[in-house]
Order: structure tokens, then C-alpha cells, then sequence
């Protein structure tokens, strides 16, 4: 009895433990851990408070109500502990988590609370003696499978919280009391859980321990709290902060009577009041204040913030946080002043930088013309180097006093876009020519991908984003020294107004570095000069690509893995003049070429089946029209997959298999086709179609299975050889040289065609074999007779003046143009010359030359059918496309891109020359062939005039 009537007073002991710490928490700080651990210590108490009253005895079924009541703590208990402990460390915690966990322990409770009526907790339970209860029965019980469940429930919550708990001692640094605050807090944890273990192992018998360790954990809490200070870290660190602030804090009550003043709010008060300029709690706040949330004290300026205190819309006080901002303000003066200073030095900088580059040009343009004229001399090879020389270093200053002209525009704001109709054909046609003579000498392939889909005519600045591909590009080929080069451009987005178009160049060059991408778009910047120390430019070209990719609302961007290449692009929004696609509307220009001029590689098979596949829907049509006069049968196929499965649906003798497709490139196609389980799909002849012809490309496609390949773009002669080689012979039909011409010029009609008269010295057949196509001689026919007098003479004044040299470089060009149209007499009579002049014959020439003039000259009446006809097919073009194409003109004269020139002139020839400027346009022809910048300039800007008088 004497031992029950001890162990009773220990737990009561523990409840009194329990209520004060519950008491002292409750009455702590609030933090985001204080709910948690005051459910903590409430538990505890409840399962003391049944304990105690366990000791103290009753007959069976009231012990059971009391054990009951004993497990509401226990079970809750660990719950809100390591709910506790989670929060104390900031741990974020899922909801998930927390509402499994919390129903998993009710389950558990609703399990223990309905004893009596399952064995699956406790399969018996029975009184038996025991004296550490006071009625001298103890309840002693026959567990269950759930009950070890349970325990080892409550065990697995307990090693989750003490581990938590060594974790954030390992990881705190500085904390206060850190040692024995974790010390505490383990032994907290650890308390039950001993007892526990011990009692489930059978070491400990007799009654039940576990609340004696709850008893224990209270105490180590208690200490921890009141002791060490568990809450005190989060209150001293905001007294220390508010303390240490470099501002006056001041909190008032509502009627503005001071509450707390920080030690720099209570400087700052004591002065006030010391002036005897204000005084009481009032006026000192009224002042404080401010106008406008500013004040100046002693010479310094203050900003002040009110903040009113309020519960439930109440007002019980106020906050003002008083800062000095006298060094702001001072810094702010400081740099606007520098900020002046800085926009004068920079606009006298682009001023200087303006007309010096305008000094520059002046002279420049005049050496690069006369060079250029020079070069279309006869000179020793010497001479010529040095021209070579000069044209190429007066380009290369050219280009650099553009690009700086260009930034110091930009700079200044004076950059402008002139936002004109435009053609998309030609605008990419051209850059597809500049590019190619851009890598004529580089191992590099460009790689030409345009969405035919594109409206055929498009409202924007066409000069400038022709400006900022040809920089992207310039700079691809710079730092790529072999691989490709490929220019993209993308319908994004389109509707019944605008376009909005992806353009991208990607190459195989040597990368760039991540932390050199940051000042790629800098001015004069460039990205590891040791190593790209002989790659010519200024660093500008990239800064006014940007610059004029933003005006015109997009924003340029780069992505590059260094040592495997770059891809610049960015996207542009421009108006939709003529919605009708690109492709529909130059499909004659892009088919030309289908007239082979070798007609003795021809031949048909009009019983032969074959496939074509490739992803471009232009490039099937062309390649369709262009296998035309073959008279086969072509099915058409856009990717790998769509060839695989015709080729299992349909018989074909030969498949022409495109390289590079989505959803199946060709390569995979034609493994898949080998490996299909028939034997003629093994023997089944497929030709790749490919722009990458180098040598491991071709490995590739032998390795993956096909038989030849034909490299883009087509060649008709060399498709033809590979189809005669791989079709069935017995489908190949020979025809004749005759038979063979007709077929190349079915596409040309009777009433085109004038008699040939032998005498006549022209035959139109073999313009058309020279030329390759009848569009080609028909446009070549019209420059050749437009030409004929002026040239005519220009060989007579050579010769009177005695300019040997330039006789010959002009019978020269006579002779292949001559050849080109057909009039081949014409064509051997003037390489007859060209012998004569370089042997430096001039009596000779001086004799044969009239009549080879005249022969030249009676020419025009004959060709003036086809010219003629041509004149009258050209198209119509408004004023205001006259207007931007001869900007355009004055535009590439400036800088000095004569190739630019030369593609706009030929352009126009394709138009009806208004009247009131046809003389000009005369005019503006000899201006461009004799390289006369500065009269073409003139010229242009008086043609422009006119137009819009």
C-alpha cells in the first residue's frame, strides 16, 4: 500500500509538472511552434491526470473508461510532439502528410476506444494483484497483432522527432544555449520511448511505466523553456534588430502619447526637444511626420513612413520608421550631374564619330569605284594583285565606317525604319546569292530553309532585315571553319494582317562560352581575341543587329554550346501586303533549269513507277516538273514513314529518298524498308536526295542501305545517269538527239518561236541549249538587245582611242553573250578578235572590226520580235515600289554593295519603266555598268522626285 500511495503522488507530482509548463507556454511569445507544443504538454497532462486516477483503483470496467482516457494522451501525444518539433526547425510540412498521420492516430484511438467489442487490439483483459494500485487489481492484458502495430507506431514517431532534433544541431551554427537546448529536447523524446522499449520487451513488468517517461519529458521541457530559454531566441533577436536599426522606430498611442522610442528614436527626440522648438509627445510627432513623408533637421533630409495600429478597425496606435536620406539625395544630385555630363561627352562623341565617318566615306567610295573600274582592265598580274588588294581593304574600311555610322545613328536616336511593300522571293533570293558568294572559297555548306508558306509580298524595312541576316551570317562563316551553315526562316503566327516570321542562323563553329554570352550584343566587344585574332571586324555588326531587331519589336537571342556551334534568332512582326504564298507566286523562277543542255543524257520511261519523298511540298513540285520530260510515273511521299508505308502498299521500281525529314528522316526509312520480311524490298534501288555531300554523308547513306545519291540542288544530267543506272533496263527507252530537244522545249510554244534563217546568224534552239532554259534565253535576249548599241560603240571608241586592253575585255564578254543567245557566227567572230587584240594586232583589228560591228548591229532587227515580246509581258509596277526600289539603290551605293545594286537593276527589268522617268533609267544603266556611285546617288534621288511629282 505504502508503494501504491508513492507512486500516486509521482504522478501527481508529474500533473502539476505538466500544468505549470503548460501555463508558463501559454503565457510565452507567440511563434509559429507555440499551438503545437502547448497541445504537447496538454496531452502529457491528460494522460498523467489519467493515471493518477488509475492508481487510485476501481473495479474492471472503470479502469478500462480510465485506460482509455490514458491512450487519448498517449496517442496525440507523439503527434503533436513531432508536429512540434517539425515547425521549431521550419520544416516545411505537406498537408498530406499531416492529415494522414493525424488519421492514422485516430484510427488507432477509435481502434483502443472499442475494445469491447473486437480482439483485434487486446484478444483478453482480466484483474489481476498488484501493489502499485491502491484497490491492490491491476488490468492485465493478452495483446493483439494491431497492439504491437501500435507500439511500433508510437516508436517510429519518437526516432522521426530525435532525429530531426540531431539533425538541426548539426546543421545550426550560431545559436544560443545550442548544446543543451538539443540535449534537452532529445532527452524529452528519448524518455518515453526507453520505458517503452523496455516494457515491450518484457524487461519491465508489473504496471505500466510509459507515463513516468511523459512526467520526464515535461520536466526536460520545463527546463528548456524556462531555463535556457526554448522561446527567448525569437524576442531577443527582434528587440536586438529594432534596437540596432539605423532608423528612428517610435510607437504611439492613439493619441499620439510616445510608448516606445529605440535608442536612435530617442536621440532624436531628445534634440528636438533640446532646440525648444517643439515640445510635448504632439508636437514633436506632428513634426516628425512631415510634409509629404518629408522632413530636414540640422541640415539633413529625412523620409518618414506612418503606419496606424489597428484590431478589428479599431486604431490603438501608431508606428513612424524615420530614415535619414541624406546620402541618397546627395547620390542622386551626384549622378544626374554625372548622367549630363556623360549624355553631352556622348552626344559630341557621336557627332565626331558621324561626320568623320562621313569625311571617311567620301574619298572611299571614290577609290573602291575607281578600283573597281581599274579591275575590269587588262593589267599584269602583278597590277591586278595590288588592285585585288586595294578593292578588298577599301570594303572591309567601307564596312567598318558603316557600322560605326549605323551605332552612332542608333546612339542618337536618328536611326530610322522605312517601312515599304516589299517581295519575299526576292528579298531571299538575294541573300541566298550573297551567301553563296559569301562561301565560295569555305569548305562550308549552306544549308537554305525557307517556309514556302510565307506571303508572297510583306510590309517592313527590307533593307535592314536584310542588314541584320547578312551580319548573323558574316559572322557564322567567320568562326566556322567547316560544317554548314543553315538559315531558317518560319511562319510563327499569321492572320489576315500580320506575320509574324522566325529567322535563325545556325552554324558548326567553334561556340561561344557561357560567361562570354553576357556581352556578345556589347559594342566593339569581341569574344576571345587571343584566339580570333586574324577574324576581321569591329564588334558592331552584333550591337546593331540587336538594336534594330528591337525597333522593329522583337528581341534577338543566342544559344550556343562551346566547340560545337551557335544559333542566333529572333522573331518579327511585319504587315501582310499579298497573303498569296511565296512559292505560288515564284514557282516559274524557282523551276528554272529544267531545260538540261545536255540533251544526249536524256530518256524516258513511261513505264516506270517511282516515289519521291521529301518534307518540302516546293521541292516535290519542282522535282516533278523537273523529271517531266523522263514521262514516269511519280507518287509523292512528305517523310520517312509515309515512303515506308507506300512502299509496302505499292509496286515501285525506284524510290528518290530526301536525307533530312521529320517524324522518319532518310536514312531510317530506307533501314526500315530493308528490313521489311519480302526480298524485293532488299533490291529495291534508292537514290538519296541530299545537300551534304561530303564523304562520311555518303558512307552513311551505303552504310544505311541505299544505292546512290544526287546532291542538291539537282542536277538533271546527273539524276538522269543514276535513274538510267538503277531502273529496270527494260523500262528505259533511248531517244534520239532530235527526239531529246523536243521534249527539253515542249514548254515552249510555236507562235514564240520565229523561222530560223541560217543566214541570220541567230538560232533559238541553241540560245536554249546554252541558256538552259527558254525563260533563261528569252531574259538574256532582252538585256542583249537593250545593250547592242551601246556596247557597239563603246568597242569603237576603244579601238579609235587605242585602248587595246579594253577592246579586248569587251569582244571578250561580246563573245560569250553572243554564245549564250545563239548567235554563234557572232560569237567566233568576235573570239577572232580577242585573239587579234591580245597579240596586239591593231591594223588587223582595224580592218575586221566593221564588219564584225555590223553583223553585231543587225542583230537588233532580228531579236526585236523576242524583245519585243518580252517588253510587252512585263509586269505593272506602282510609283511608290519605283520609289522604295530606287532608295534602295541609293541605299546599297552607300554601302557600297554593288552586287545589291546590280540584283535591284535587274529586277526592275521586269517591270514597265514609267514615263517620266524612262530616260533616266537610260541614264541610271550606263551610271551602274561604269560604277559611277556618285552619279547614281544623284540620279536615284532626282528619279524619285519625278515619281512623286
Amino acid at each position: 500500500m505504502t508503494f501504491a500511495i508513492e507512486w500516486l503522488a509521482l504522478h501527481i507530482f508529474g500533473v502539476l509538472v505538466a500544468f505549470a509548463l503548460l501555463v508558463i507556454v501559454f503565457r510565452k511569445e507567440d511563434t509559429n511552434y507555440k499551438g503545437e507544443l502547448i497541445l504537447t504538454i496538454a496531452c502529457c497532462l491528460v494522460t498523467l491526470v489519467a493515471k493518477s486516477i488509475y492508481i487510485a483503483g476501481g473495479q474492471k470496467e472503470t479502469l478500462i473508461v480510465i485506460g482509455k482516457m490514458e491512450y487519448l494522451g498517449k496517442c496525440f501525444g507523439n503527434y503533436c510532439a513531432l508536429m512540434f518539433i517539425m515547425r521549431w526547425r521550419n520544416i516545411k510540412i505537406p498537408q498530406w502528410f499531416i492529415h494522414t498521420l493525424l488519421a492514422v492516430n485516430v484510427g488507432f484511438y477509435i481502434l483502443i476506444a472499442t475494445v469491447d467489442y473486437h480482439h483485434l487490439y487486446y484478444k483478453d483483459y482480466w484483474l489481476s494483484p498488484s501493489k502499485a494500485i491502491l484497490s491492490g487489481y491491476t488490468l492485465e492484458i493478452s495483446a493483439a497483432p494491431m497492439y504491437y502495430v501500435y507500439m511500433a507506431f508510437l516508436l517510429a514517431e519518437i526516432v522521426t522527432s530525435i532525429s530531426i532534433i540531431i539533425s538541426s544541431y548539426c546543421s545550426q551554427r550560431s545559436m544560443p544555449n545550442k548544446g543543451k537546448i538539443h540535449f534537452l529536447m532529445v532527452a524529452a523524446m528519448l524518455s518515453p520511448m526507453i520505458l517503452l522499449s523496455l516494457r515491450l520487451l518484457g524487461i519491465l513488468k508489473g504496471d505500466d511505466p510509459t507515463p513516468l517517461g511523459i512526467l520526464l519529458s515535461c520536466i526536460f521541457l520545463s527546463i528548456a523553456v524556462v531555463r535556457y530559454g526554448l522561446f527567448d531566441p525569437v524576442k531577443n533577436a527582434k528587440n536586438y534588430i529594432i534596437d540596432n536599426l539605423n532608423e528612428a522606430f517610435v510607437v504611439t498611442d492613439a493619441d499620439h502619447h510616445f510608448l516606445f522610442l529605440n535608442p536612435m528614436a530617442e536621440n532624436f527626440v531628445t534634440d528636438i526637444k533640446e532646440s525648444g522648438s517643439y515640445c510635448g509627445d504632439g508636437e514633436i510627432y506632428e513634426f516628425l511626420k512631415g510634409s509629404q513623408g518629408f522632413f530636414d533637421w540640422n541640415n539633413r533630409h529625412y523620409q518618414v513612413e506612418e503606419t496606424a495600429l489597428k484590431t478589428d478597425d479599431f486604431i490603438q496606435g501608431y508606428m513612424l520608421t524615420v530614415v535619414d536620406i541624406t546620402k541618397i539625395m546627395e547620390q542622386n544630385r551626384l549622378m544626374k550631374e554625372l548622367v549630363l555630363q556623360t549624355e553631352d561627352a556622348n552626344r559630341a562623341k557621336t557627332n565626331f564619330v558621324s561626320n568623320m565617318s562621313h569625311e571617311i566615306r567620301t574619298p572611299m567610295n571614290s577609290i573602291v569605284g575607281i578600283t573597281e573600274i581599274l579591275l575590269r582592265s587588262h593589267h599584269s598580274p602583278k597590277e591586278q594583285e595590288y588592285l585585288l588588294n586595294i578593292q578588298s581593304s577599301g570594303r572591309v574600311l567601307l564596312t567598318i565606317i558603316n557600322d560605326v555610322l549605323d551605332c552612332s545613328k542608333m546612339e542618337s536616336g536618328k536611326m530610322q525604319l522605312f517601312d515599304e511593300p516589299y517581295d519575299t522571293f526576292s528579298l531571299f533570293h538575294d541573300l541566298k546569292i550573297s551567301m553563296e558568294n559569301r562561301i565560295a572559297n569555305c569548305p562550308l555548306e549552306l544549308i537554305y530553309d525557307i517556309d514556302p508558306d510565307i506571303p508572297c509580298t510583306l510590309k517592313g524595312d527590307m533593307g535592314r532585315i536584310r542588314q541584320i541576316i547578312t551580319n548573323l551570317v558574316n559572322n557564322a562563316i567567320k568562326y566556322t571553319e567547316k560544317g554548314s551553315i543553315r538559315f531558317t526562316v518560319r511562319v510563327r503566327q499569321k492572320n489576315a494582317d500580320k506575320v509574324m516570321l522566325y529567322y535563325a542562323v545556325e552554324d558548326t563553329g567553334i561556340g561561344i562560352r557561357k560567361e562570354d554570352q553576357k556581352i556578345l550584343f556589347d559594342a566593339f566587344q569581341r569574344v576571345e581575341i587571343d584566339r580570333n585574332r586574324y577574324v576581321e571586324g569591329t564588334g558592331l555588326g552584333l550591337t546593331i543587329s540587336q538594336n534594330l531587331v528591337n525597333m522593329m519589336g522583337g528581341v534577338i537571342e543566342v544559344e550556343s554550346e562551346y566547340g560545337k556551334g551557335s544559333k542566333f534568332y529572333f522573331t518579327i512582326e511585319q504587315t501582310i501586303v499579298d497573303p498569296t504564298p511565296m512559292s505560288a507566286v515564284n514557282y516559274e523562277q524557282q523551276k528554272s533549269g529544267v531545260i538540261e543542255k545536255e540533251a544526249e543524257s536524256l530518256f524516258i520511261a513511261p513505264g516506270a513507277h517511282i516515289l519521291l519523298v521529301d518534307d518540302n511540298d516546293l521541292n516535290l513540285v519542282v522535282a516533278k516538273d523537273l523529271l517531266k520530260p523522263l514521262q514516269m510515273q511519280i507518287d509523292t511521299a512528305e517523310n520517312g514513314m509515309q515512303a515506308v508505308d507506300l512502299v509496302q502498299r505499292n509496286h515501285y521500281d525506284l524510290v528518290l529518298m530526301d536525307h533530312m525529314m521529320p517524324v522518319m528522316d532518310g536514312i531510317v526509312a530506307t533501314k526500315t524498308i530493308r528490313e521489311l520480311p519480302d526480298e524485293k524490298y532488299k533490291k529495291l534501288p534508292i537514290i538519296a536526295l541530299t545537300a551534304n555531300a561530303m564523304v562520311d554523308a555518303r558512307k552513311e547513306f551505303l552504310n544505311a542501305g541505299m544505292n546512290g545519291f544526287v546532291a542538291k540542288p539537282i542536277d538533271f544530267t546527273r539524276i538522269c545517269n543514276q535513274l538510267k543506272l538503277w531502273l529496270p533496263k527494260e523500262l528505259v527507252q533511248e531517244v534520239s538527239g532530235e527526239e531529246a530537244k523536243q521534249l527539253l522545249m515542249n514548254d515552249i510554244s510555236d507562235s514564240e518561236i520565229q523561222p530560223e534563217n541560217p543566214e541570220t546568224g541567230f538560232s533559238f534552239e541553241e540560245g536554249v541549249k546554252h541558256c538552259g532554259s527558254k525563260e533563261a534565253l528569252m531574259k538574256t535576249i532582252r538585256i542583249f538587245y537593250r545593250t547592242i548599241d551601246s556596247k557597239a560603240n563603246k568597242i569603237e571608241q576603244c579601238l579609235k582611242e587605242g585602248l587595246i586592253s579594253d577592246y579586248v575585255i569587251e569582244v571578250h564578254a561580246l563573245k560569250s553573250s553572243a554564245l549564250l543567245i545563239g548567235a554563234v557566227p557572232l560569237s567566233e567572230a568576235a573570239k577572232e578578235l580577242e585573239d587579234y587584240g591580245k597579240q596586239g594586232k591593231t591594223e588587223v583589228l582595224e580592218e575586221k572590226t566593221p564588219d564584225v560591228l555590223t553583223m553585231y548591229r543587225d542583230l537588233k532587227n532580228i531579236l526585236r520580235p523576242y524583245a519585243e515580246k518580252e517588253e510587252d509581258a512585263k509586269k505593272e509596277f506602282s510609283d511608290g515600289e519605283w520609289i522604295t526600289a530606287l532608295q534602295q539603290i541609293h541605299q546599297c551605293i552607300e554601302q557600297f554593295d554593288l552586287d545589291g545594286v546590280d540584283q535591284i537593276m535587274e529586277q526592275l527589268e521586269e517591270y514597265q519603266v514609267p514615263e517620266c522617268i524612262r530616260e533616266s533609267m537610260d541614264q541610271l544603266r550606263v551610271y551602274v555598268a561604269d560604277v559611277s556611285m556618285e552619279e547614281i546617288m544623284e540620279l536615284t534621288d532626282t528619279m524619285t522626285e519625278l515619281l512623286r511629282d
